[in-house]
């Protein structure tokens, strides 16, 4: 290893937002270029004063999101039960009642351009003897070749040991790494402190002088540590967390706990060392869409949806009519009353003689009275919540946030606004390209008239596939954000020696013994925005036995009905899992699988037209109002472009989605037995899909077989059939 300087705890690296961000973010080991050997990052001041109010509040709801997930994730084993903090950081995402929570000023918003580093880990063995010595940064400085308390080396001719480090780390799922050493941890069971357990004595009285064994297998199973008196130590530790988490169960069961408690020997350069969390959203100029979802705005609320899913005006009858307006003390009330009246009175005339045409000619009379009335405040004409709406704004606060189809449409709000509808000059570049219109850019090479047939067709095929918006946004906004990281699984469980173990999320380590960072990334991504015929889907939801549900709305929008049916999909969708029990068949889980499967179907058929892998996308669902968007992740344009993609193969693309060969699987009866869906065919990675490809099913597009979740067992109509 090379030698370091005084300042190596201070040494900074530049790298692109997204490597520090994620590849070197805090904590991480890495290998240095120019020599230095294997190193640790280390986070260092650098905060981001342009972090909007919006953009922190979207921060602080998705973080909060993923840390409830994880912890109700990594709980769920209930023998031998698991403590909250062997799923989460406490002094991090855990309040005072051990439940998950996030604190904004335990945080420091960081601008990820700056990294610090330092040698990591310090545990050396001579290249020569192979004998062992855990370093401190202060005896790097000024190591000569020798260090206090270890022996000249008797290898080398010199006398000086060759030292290096040693690249393999003892690693936990509780988040520690330990370097590789012969003296073992253990816990005093009464008072629960922490000692060594074999501190090791030679013949000659001295401290044990431990050599590295590492065998011709080259399998940790047969590196052991030795020492000349005899004294041999197998590569074992145990994890310094889990001994005080699991006392009383240590206590008692000391063998069987073990499994919990003992490390693995990992790699630096292991890919399970290290994996940063991070999450990536739609970026909003607006709060409105989070703010109504606090507690003291449900009549807002309520308002807004009632307004957005357009519930019909509650007018009262004539009679109340006439009798509210002659109670008001205002001029032309009074007048409006006695119009009203008398062309009622001429209605009934004309019906009692049968003279229906003039009986039609009167009702658009009547219909301005009565809007005239309400225009004026006399009588009382919004549109009123029915009971189902109003139980499930008070009740939403129990839905998994990313299924939650009143916040999904709220933001689905902002996200018209800000983004698809925004009106632009004609020799603006426009953000956001209506795929079926005469755009010069993105449409083939041609002249007028076989550009125009191309577009035709386009049209032609949009309709066939029951989409009635279909357009490019050339710049979504997106915030990319880490927080914080895990070990030995990316995920909050993993199956080590034949138990489900917790896997304990972890906060990045403070700046300077103060904050804790989050690395925060702005991107302009292409997406491609779909939203499908409300009619269209109206019938299909009756071809598959929903006719009952959709027929009982009261005059509002179909995206009103489907939030007065929805039963929470659980954190991870796992209420409609491979694994779940069965449910009746409804509306809501029927709308949200045709869009999350065809959003699916357009990312596959995005990857093959554009060459971008599967993991390149990302999605987001808009249940309620039957849209969806699909993006590109990253913030490397040059590694493919949609509106490129677009312009060569949009055509081709649109006849993909629904061709029977891309919506058959190669398991043949066996997918379509285990629901219809299975990574040969329309799954996708599970970090780019939002449900953890679960309520997803080709029948849904294609029809066929109903899923395992399906109570009603009907072969299921699909959407393009």
């Amino acid at each position: 290893m090379r030698q370091a300087d005084s300042a190596m705890a201070k040494t900074t690296m530049q790298r692109s937002q997204t490597q520090i961000a994620t590849t070197y973010a805090p904590d991480k080991h890495f290998t240095f270029e120019g020599g230095i050997g294997a190193c640790r990052s280390v986070p260092i001041t650098r905060s981001d004063p342009n972090i909007k109010p919006a953009e922190r509040n979207q921060i602080r709801e998705g973080i909060l999101e993923f840390i409830q997930n994880w912890h109700r994730r990594g709980m769920i084993r209930q023998d031998p039960p698991v403590a909250p903090e062997q799923t989460l950081e406490e002094q991090v995402f855990l309040d005072r009642e051990s439940r998950p929570a996030f604190e904004q000023s335990k945080f420091e918003y960081c601008a990820p351009d700056r990294m610090a580093y330092v040698p990591d880990p310090l545990m050396l063995t001579c290249r020569k003897c192979s004998v062992v010595h855990e370093a401190k940064l202060t005896e790097l400085a000024y190591d000569g070749g020798n260090f206090k308390n270890v022996s000249r080396c008797k290898e080398n001719s010199s006398g000086l040991h060759e030292w290096r480090q040693l690249d393999v780390v003892f690693a936990h799922w509780s988040g520690r790494v330990d370097p590789l050493s012969p003296f073992r941890k253990d816990i005093d069971t009464k008072s629960g402190k922490m000692t060594n357990q074999f501190p090791g004595r030679c013949d000659a009285g001295q401290v044990c002088e431990f050599k590295l064994h590492k065998g011709r297998s080259g399998k940790f199973r047969d590196w052991y540590f030795y020492c000349h008196c005899g004294e041999r130590r197998e590569l074992r530790q145990k994890d310094e967390n889990s001994l005080r988490w699991l006392l009383d169960r240590y206590t008692t069961d000391p063998g069987e706990t073990l499994r919990e408690i003992n490390k693995l020997p990992v790699s630096y350069r292991a890919n399970s060392l290290y994996y940063v969390q991070s999450e990536q959203m739609i970026s909003y100029e607006t709060t409105r869409h989070i703010d109504l979802m606090a507690d003291d705005k449900i009549a807002d609320l309520i308002s807004s949806l009632l307004d957005l899913y357009e519930y019909p005006s509650h007018i009262p009858g004539d009679d109340a009519i006439i009798k509210t307006l002659r109670a008001v003390n205002q001029p032309g009330a009074m007048e409006l009353a006695n119009g009203l009246q008398e062309t009622l009175k001429a209605q009934a005339t004309l019906e009692a003689s049968g003279v229906q045409d003039a009986v039609e000619m009167l009702k658009p009379k009547l219909d301005s009275y009565r809007e005239q009335a309400q225009v004026k405040g006399w009588i009382d004409g919004g549109p009123e919540a029915p009971e189902l709406l109003l139980r499930q704004v008070h009740e939403r606060s129990s839905f998994a946030r990313k299924f939650d189809p009143i916040r999904l449409g709220l933001e689905h709000q902002a996200l018209r606004q800000e983004q698809i509808d925004t009106p632009v000059s004609n020799d603006a570049i426009r953000p956001v390209v209506d795929l079926t219109a005469p755009v010069t850019d993105i449409l083939p090479p041609g002249d007028s008239n076989a550009r125009r047939a191309y577009l035709d067709s386009v049209v032609e095929r949009k309709v066939a596939l029951g989409i009635s918006d279909l357009k490019l946004i050339r710049n979504l906004k997106m915030l990319q954000y880490s927080f914080g990281f895990s070990r030995v699984s990316a995920s909050p469980t993993t199956q080590q020696k034949g138990l489900s173990m917790p896997v304990r999320l972890c906060g990045f380590p403070r700046i300077d013994d103060r904050k804790r960072p989050i690395y925060v990334l702005r991107q302009n991504n292409e997406a491609i925005y779909v939203k499908l015929d409300e009619n269209r889907v109206v019938s299909w939801l009756e071809e598959n036995g929903l006719k009952e549900a959709i027929d009982a709305k009261q005059g509002q929008s179909l995206g009103g009905r489907l939030i007065e049916l929805y039963n929470d999909f659980g954190r991870f969708a796992e209420a409609y899992s491979e694994t779940s029990g069965r449910r009746e068949r409804d509306a809501p889980v029927f709308v949200f699988g045709l869009l999350h499967t065809l959003s699916h179907q357009l990312i596959h058929a995005c990857s093959k037209f554009s060459g971008l892998d599967l993991g390149s996308f990302g999605e987001r669902i808009f249940p309620a109002d039957l849209a969806f968007v699909i993006y590109r992740k990253g913030m490397t344009p040059d590694l493919g472009n949609i509106a490129a993609m677009w312009r060569n193969h949009g055509y081709d693309l649109l006849m993909s989605l629904d061709d029977p060969r891309a919506l058959r699987c190669g398991s043949g009866t066996l997918c379509d037995h285990r629901g219809g869906a299975c990574p040969a065919c329309i799954k996708i990675p599970e970090v780019s899909c939002v449900a953890g490809n679960n309520i997803i099913s080709r029948a849904f597009l294609a029809g066929g077989e109903a899923m395992s979740w399906d109570m009603n067992e009907s072969p299921i109509a699909g959407y393009f059939n």
